[in-house]
């Protein structure tokens, strides 16, 4: 139990990586924690070899490599560097110590230190680029053979015996075979726990971004589409702050509300209410309204931020929303009338258009987007007065849709915060092709409910439609 513990908090040491890091890296990294302290050990047992042998020059050396590698590990393992150590291990001490190790001991020592300093560039070093790594693979070859060529042709600096020659060989022989299937099998080992790592780790990222996404479809859905893109692509702060901007404002609400409620039990009421309000909200989210609340049966939506078309633009949208819902109300009248219900919702619309302050109103830890001042107020005394099933339009937004919409003069309003009278106009029709996929509603009253779209019929479909009128004509004309 107690070594099943150890060897955990092994494979927990060696997987460990600074946060940020690559996989790559992170392999070499996890080596280098296993390596670098081995390398620190056995330069500190050459340490008392190289004294007892006498060898004061390899002795002294190996005393610095010992403190060196003693540095190497510190930063590897409690700072998570691993450019500066693999630039002192590999690119410094290993080959003074080839070299040292040729001239003093023989081209036999030596020559199993350029081995592994080789594989160790050209395999191991993640931070040069690939010619780097095989140039500072050929120059050190080019030292070793300098240096062996040194030491055959005048001999090692310190001769030792043929005995202790042998030993050291074979010692190597032994010694870095085994080292180099160490490093090879450790690799292999990290890179597949890695991979086992990166696995679950991208299971753990999707589940949460799909937690996340889920999160964010949710909240939404409490703020304007609009808004909700404006955040999460950073060009909306959210902090207490506010501008003024031209807007078009739409207020709209259910005539005798209070009136129909009563007929009606809360399950059915709700049931109504929602469906009312969602087939709203898709009209206004395809004209790209932005959406400020809901207040009971009211919606009061506007036009002109955070993006903006053009003021006239702006205005057309809205008159045009405006005029879609109320032929969806029609459609939406006959529907609740065949369910039973004796007086379906009516609502009536108004719009102004003009300077508004919009932006974040509340306090830091709870705020709302939102749109105040005099043109707003104007917005809301227009729905109020405004006809059942009609649309009431403030002069400065009649001016931008004249074009297009067929208008009365109403009356003249005068609303408290604003000094000027307020002449308003009254829609009666637009000079428009009706939107595709809405139909037009010829009639809708108790007894006859006809509504015709002949964007969605082919021929043979109007020619059916236009039989179908003829016999019901006749019908009603031989009935009188």
């Amino acid at each position: 139990m107690r070594s099943k513990r150890l060897w955990n908090a092994f494979q927990a040491w060696l997987e460990y990586r600074p946060e940020g890091m690559d996989d790559h890296t992170a392999r070499v990294f996890a080596m280098a924690r296993a390596g670098f302290p081995s390398a620190a050990v056995a330069h500190f047992v050459l340490c008392f070899v190289f004294y007892l042998l006498g060898l004061e020059v390899l002795f002294v050396f190996n005393v610095g490599s010992t403190l060196l590698w003693s540095y190497v590990v510190w930063r590897v393992n409690w700072h998570g560097d691993i450019k500066m150590p693999f630039f002192l291990g590999a690119v410094v001490e290993v080959p003074l110590h080839g070299v040292l190790a040729t001239y003093y001991l023989g081209v036999e020592t030596g020559f199993f230190l350029y081995i592994l300093l080789t594989i160790i560039a050209s395999v191991l070093m993640p931070f040069m680029a690939r010619p780097v790594r095989l140039g500072m693979s050929g120059f050190f070859v080019l030292v070793l053979a300098a240096t062996g060529t040194f030491s055959v042709l005048f001999g090692a600096a310190t001769p030792l015996s043929r005995e202790a020659n042998a030993a050291f060989f074979a010692f190597n022989s032994l010694l870095f075979p085994l080292l180099i299937a160490v490093v090879i099998a450790l690799y292999e080992w990290i890179a597949e726990r890695a991979e086992e790592n990166l696995i679950e780790s991208r299971w753990r990222t999707q589940v949460a971004n799909e937690s996340l996404e889920n999160v964010s479809r949710q909240l939404a859905k409490y703020i304007s589409p609009q808004l909700y893109q404006a955040i999460l692509d950073g060009e909306q702060e959210v902090r207490v702050e506010s501008q003024r901007k031209k807007l078009t404002v739409f207020f709209s609400d259910i005539v005798g509300f209070t009136e129909t409620t009563d007929q009606l039990q809360s399950e059915e009421l709700t049931s109504l209410l929602n469906e009312y309000l969602t087939e709203m909200s898709k009209i206004a989210h395809r004209h790209g309204a932005n959406f400020d609340k809901f207040i009971g049966d009211a919606i009061v939506l506007y036009f002109g931020d955070p993006e903006t078309h053009g003021t006239k633009e702006d205005a057309a949208a809205c008159v045009r929303m405006a005029v879609e819902m109320q032929r969806k109300m029609k459609l939406l009248q006959s529907t609740w009338r065949d369910r039973g219900l004796d007086r379906p919702f009516q609502i009536r619309i108004g719009i102004n258009t003009g300077f508004c302050t919009v932006g974040n109103f509340g306090s830091e830890d709870r705020m709302d987007y939102t749109i105040i001042g005099g043109e707003v107020n104007l917005a809301a005394r227009l729905e109020a007065m405004a006809e059942p099933g009609g649309i009431l339009l403030a002069n400065e937004t009649y001016q931008l849709v004249k074009d297009w919409v067929a208008a009365e003069e109403a009356d003249t309003i005068q609303v408290k915060g604003i000094s000027r009278p307020v002449v308003t106009y009254r829609v009666s029709e637009i000079d428009e092709d009706t939107p595709h996929g809405e139909p037009h509603l010829l009639l809708n009253e108790p007894g006859i409910s006809l509504a015709i779209d002949p964007t969605r019929m082919d021929a043979v479909a109007r020619k059916d439609a236009v039989s179908r009128l003829r016999a019901v004509i006749d019908t009603l004309e031989n009935d009188r």
